[in-house]
Parts: C-alpha cells; structure tokens; sequence
C-alpha cells in the first residue's frame, strides 16, 4: 500500500514574478522603519544622559560638602575657633564648671534661663539688628527677672531698649590700654585692658528724648572725656552690663593684659551662661519675602520675555532630521558639488564669484596651453595669450579679470569670451 506524499509548500513570495498579480495577500516585507523610536534615541544618546547625570550628582555633592566644611567665622561665635571668635573664652568658662549654653533665637534663650531658675547669666550681641524692639524689650525683661546680661558693643537701639540712660559715644581714643578705675569686682581683678573698640557715656537729666541714668551705674575704664569701655547699671532684680571692649572676648585678644580677667569675671558669676546671638528666626513673618520686594512689574515682563523666547525658538528653530548613516568613506562626484555651488550662487546672485570660478579655470588651462609656469601672474598670461590670438592685452586682461558681470546676461556673455579666448588659444597652438 503505497501512502501519498504532502504537498509541497507554497514557494516564498520571493520566487514569484513581480507584477504577475500572484503575491500572497499576506506578503511581508523586510523594509525598517527609518523613524527613530523612543529606546533607540534612549540608547544612542545613553553616554550623554550618563554624563549629564553624573555631572548633576557631582555638583550636588560638591555643593553639600561645601556648605558643611564652611568654617565659623561670625565673630563672638564660640563655635569660631579664629582670631575673632570666641570659642577659647567659653572653654575656660566651661572648664570653671559654667554651663555655656548657645542660643541663637529668644526662644532659646529664654528657655535656657527658664531652665536655671531665672538667674543665669546672659551674653547679648547682635551686631546685624536681627533682634525688633520687641525682642529686646524681652531680653531686658529676662534681666530684671534676675539674670545678669551682658551686651557686647550694642548700637543705638539696644541702648535705648535695654538700658536706662547709656548712649553711643563713638570709637575709644587711641590709647593703649585703659584702667579700671572704678569698684566693679571684674573691672578690679582685670586692672587694665587692652584699647576698647567703642566707648559709652551716660546721658544728663536735660538731653531731650533721653531718660537720664541712676546715679548707680557703675563706670570703668575710661576711654576719653566722659566715655566709658564697661558701664553696669541695675535692672530689676539683675544688672545690665555695656560692654565696649568686645576684643577682650576674642580668641586673638582674651590674653592680652586684663582681658580674661574682665571677660570671666563678668560672664562666670552663674552656673549657666546663655550666650545668645540672635539668627535669621528671630524675623519670622517680619522679614518680607522675595515677592513682596518684587516690584509688581517685573512677573508680566518675564512672563512676556518668556513667551517671546519660545515664539522665536519656533519661528527661527529648526528641527534636523534623523542622521543618515552611510559607509565611508563616502564618494561626492565633482558634477554634484559644481551643480551645488552654481546653485547656491544663482540663488544668491553671486555673478562676479560665479565668474571668478569661470576664470580660474580658464586661466589654469591656459598656463598648460602656452607652456607657462603653474603659478605665473595674470599679466604674464595676458601678455602670451595676446600674442597668440593677436588680440590687444589689454582686452585679454579685461576677459581674465578685469570685467565685472552685473547681470546673469553679463554673466553668461563673458562666460562665452572666456570659451572663445580659449578656443583660439587652443587653435593657434602648435602642433
């Protein structure tokens, strides 16, 4: 019993003759897609996003390592370790057994000297203004529940608001050192200190605006005339020190004559010193913001250079196509780039460049005509085409490169001159 064979497959649609009409319905083709997908570009450009990732991580981290390597420099910080810092006189404080407490907000230091019973001591020095006339009215307040406060070099305003009757008297005289001279304990103990930087005095009954000051207020270390370096005056149940050497406090200046003594000697007469230099947070909701300082035309006008911007990107951008890749290396035929250029000079109305092109070659192959070296002048084959064609040279000269076409007629005129010239040339040649 024989067992018929399969039929045979259909033959590939390859095999069928084109425009017989006998292509399967469902022919496939091998054509690709020449439109870049999404993951192709991902993947052609993924040495660019890696670069560029890289970079953002790096300036990042150069950033935050920056800001947290930046030293402190702000003077009287005892976290400042400098010449103009402070940290050297609370390290003594706190080897003396003082709690040496940092406060840069009223919060804080209000709670510092809450936590010691009301009497601590405390270190006063805003030298930006962060603190309003609220704040330091609070800060006075703390001192008459008690606490002994020390204001370094204060300016007008902590004056008015902390004391009674101390003014401003400007910059000490220069004197090397100033002595005590007066029955404050600290002062005695210190003997002398090293030149103050401001100097203080006490305001008379009859100065207007002024609440003249209490006969009990302490004055020492005279700085000129009527001005005082340390002024300390009751209030309430604690003191009010003014302190214009605020040098003695610094690192670069604490060993200087008498100033360590006046500095612990002021600042070490409690357990707890609160040293508080009021920061950016003491402004909350007085300080105005970005937009409030912004005038109120300036959102418009970037909103306007904005669109501007991007109505010009579209109207001048232009979007290239995807890049054609094309085995190398790639051969461009001469025909091709001199049908390119006359074009690009026809569209341009470059007659005379168009004509240059023209006469170069003309007068290349003239040199090669005539026998003359590659590299002779014009004149000098002026002057051999003219006796060959018997023309004038000058003339010869003008078809070379004196005339100038204004015109695609001139053009196409000197451009039949220049094949004439050459003809001739070519005809008187002997053989």
């Amino acid at each position: 019993m024989s067992v018929a064979p399969p039929p045979a497959p259909a033959r590939a649609s390859a095999d069928a003759a084109p425009g017989t009409g006998s292509e399967p319905a469902d022919a496939r083709t091998d054509a690709v897609s020449e439109t870049p997908r999404l993951r192709t570009t991902l993947r052609r450009r993924l040495f660019w996003i890696a670069a560029i990732v890289l970079a953002v991580l790096g300036a990042l981290f150069t950033v935050f390592s920056s800001a947290s390597g930046i030293p402190d420099g702000e003077r009287f910080s005892i976290g400042n370790a400098g010449a103009s810092g402070s940290r050297a006189v609370a390290e003594v404080l706190r080897q003396q057994g003082v709690d040496v407490v940092e406060a840069t907000t009223l919060d804080e230091a209000r709670a510092a000297v809450d936590a010691d019973g009301g009497r601590a001591g405390i270190l006063f020095s805003d030298a930006s203004g962060y603190l309003d006339a609220d704040g330091r009215d609070a800060v006075r307040g703390i001192a008459e529940g008690g606490a002994d406060l020390v204001l370094v070099e204060p300016g007008s305003d902590e004056l008015e608001s902390m004391t009674d009757g101390i003014a401003n008297a400007g910059a000490a005289e220069d004197d090397a050192s100033v002595a005590a001279g007066c029955t404050l304990p600290a002062a005695e103990r210190a003997g002398t200190i090293s030149q103050p930087s401001w100097a203080y005095r006490l305001l008379d009954a009859g100065e207007a605006g002024a609440a003249a000051a209490g006969t009990d207020t302490l004055t020492c270390f005279p700085a000129g005339g009527d001005s005082f370096a340390v002024l300390q005056q009751p209030a309430g149940d604690g003191t009010v020190t003014v302190l214009g050497a605020g040098d003695a406090l610094t690192n670069g200046s604490v060993a200087l004559q008498g100033n360590a003594a006046l500095v612990l000697g002021l600042l070490g007469t409690h357990e707890t010193l609160v040293w508080y230099q009021p920061g950016y947070e003491d402004f909350d909701g007085a300080t105005p913001t970005l937009g409030e300082l912004t005038p109120g035309w300036v959102t418009p006008v970037i909103l306007v250079l904005l669109l501007t911007s991007v109505a010009a990107g579209i109207w001048r951008g232009r979007r290239f196509g995807p890049v054609v890749v094309e085995n190398l290396p790639v051969t461009v035929r001469a025909s091709e780039t001199m049908e390119g250029r006359a074009r690009l000079y026809a569209r341009q109305s470059a007659h005379g460049r168009a004509l240059d092109a023209l006469r170069i070659g003309t007068i290349a192959r003239l040199t090669v005509a005539l026998n003359l070296p590659r590299y002779a002048p014009v004149v000098e084959v002026s002057r051999s085409v003219a006796n060959s064609t018997g023309r004038r040279v000058d003339e010869v000269h003008d078809i070379l490169v004196g005339a100038v076409p204004r015109s695609e007629r001139e053009l196409i005129e000197y451009s039949d001159r220049l094949l004439v010239l050459e003809q001739q040339v070519a005809a008187n040649r002997p053989r």
